[in-house]
C-alpha cells in the first residue's frame, strides 16, 4: 500500500505547467532516493501511466490516463448535468465558465465552456490548489473543518502577491464565502486573471463541485463583480436543482 501511495504521489508531481519532469526533479520533490523514484517510474511506465521521452531522463504522463479520465467523466453526473448550464453561463457572461469538483486535496477542472465553441475543451481535467481559486474556495468553504485543516497542513503555496498563504487569513476568507455564497479569485492564482465561483450541491445538500466565470482582470472591475456573482450563483443553484431532479440509478 505504501508503494501505491508513492506511485500516486509521483503522478501528482505532473501538471500543465510541468508536463515533463526529470527523475531528479521527481525524487527531490517527493524526498525519495533516486533508485526508489526510478523503480516507481518503471512500474508506472510498464502500466502505461507514464512514458519516458526516448533515451532522455525525462518522463510525462501516459495516454492511458486520458482513457481512464474519460471513463471517469462518462460516469460523473455533475459533468453531464452541468454542461448546458456552463455553456449558458459563458454565453450570458461573455467569460469562460469553469466546472470543477474536489478530489480531497485539489480542485479539479472537469469542463470549460466559452462563447466560441471551437475553443471549448471536451475533456478538461486539471488539478489546482483550492486556496487560490474561486472555484476551490467556493467548495472549501462548505466542507468540514477537518478538510480545510488538511489543506492548510499541506501548505498554502504562493503564486502571486495576492495569494492567501496565512492560515488565519484563509479561514477568515472562507467564512466570508459562506456568508455571501460565492468566492473570488482576485489574481491569486495568476496575475491578470480574476474569477467568481459558487458552490454546487448534491440532492442531500452537500457541496460536490463549483462553477465560475473567469476572465481578464480588466473585465472584472469591482462594479461588475456583483453582477457576475449573481449570475454565477444562480447558475450554481440551477445545476444543484437539476442534480436533485435527476433520476436515481
Amino acid at each position: 500500500m505504501k508503494s501505491l501511495h508513492k506511485a500516486i504521489a509521483v503522478l501528482d508531481c505532473f501538471s500543465r505547467a510541468e508536463p515533463s519532469l526529470s527523475l531528479g526533479t521527481i525524487a527531490d520533490r517527493l524526498g525519495l532516493p533516486k533508485p526508489t523514484a526510478h523503480r516507481l517510474l518503471a512500474a508506472l511506465r510498464e502500466a502505461g501511466l507514464v512514458v519516458q521521452d526516448g533515451n532522455r531522463d525525462r518522463y510525462r504522463l501516459g495516454l492511458r490516463l486520458v482513457a481512464l479520465g474519460s471513463v471517469a467523466l462518462s460516469d460523473l453526473a455533475l459533468f453531464h448535468v452541468a454542461r448546458p448550464y456552463a455553456e449558458r453561463l459563458a454565453n450570458q457572461s461573455g467569460e469562460a465558465a469553469h466546472l470543477c469538483a474536489f478530489d480531497g486535496s485539489n480542485v479539479v477542472s472537469i469542463d470549460r465552456r466559452e462563447m466560441q465553441p471551437a475553443r471549448n475543451e471536451q475533456v478538461t481535467i486539471e488539478r489546482e490548489p483550492p486556496h487560490c481559486t474561486g472555484t476551490g474556495k467556493a467548495i472549501l468553504a462548505f466542507l468540514p473543518a477537518a478538510v480545510v485543516e488538511r489543506v492548510i497542513a499541506g501548505g498554502l503555496e504562493r503564486f502571486t502577491a495576492n495569494t492567501l498563504t496565512d492560515p488565519d487569513a484563509l479561514r477568515a476568507e472562507l467564512a466570508v464565502v459562506r456568508e455571501r455564497g460565492y468566492a473570488l479569485d482576485l489574481e491569486e492564482r495568476q496575475y491578470g486573471i480574476r474569477c467568481v465561483g459558487a458552490p454546487i450541491r448534491d440532492p442531500g445538500g452537500a457541496v460536490v463541485g463549483s462553477i465560475s466565470a473567469t476572465g481578464p482582470a480588466d473585465r472584472f472591475p469591482e462594479g461588475r463583480i456583483a453582477t457576475l456573482a449573481e449570475l454565477v450563483t444562480a447558475t450554481a443553484r440551477a445545476i444543484s436543482e437539476a442534480l436533485a431532479a435527476r433520476p436515481a440509478g
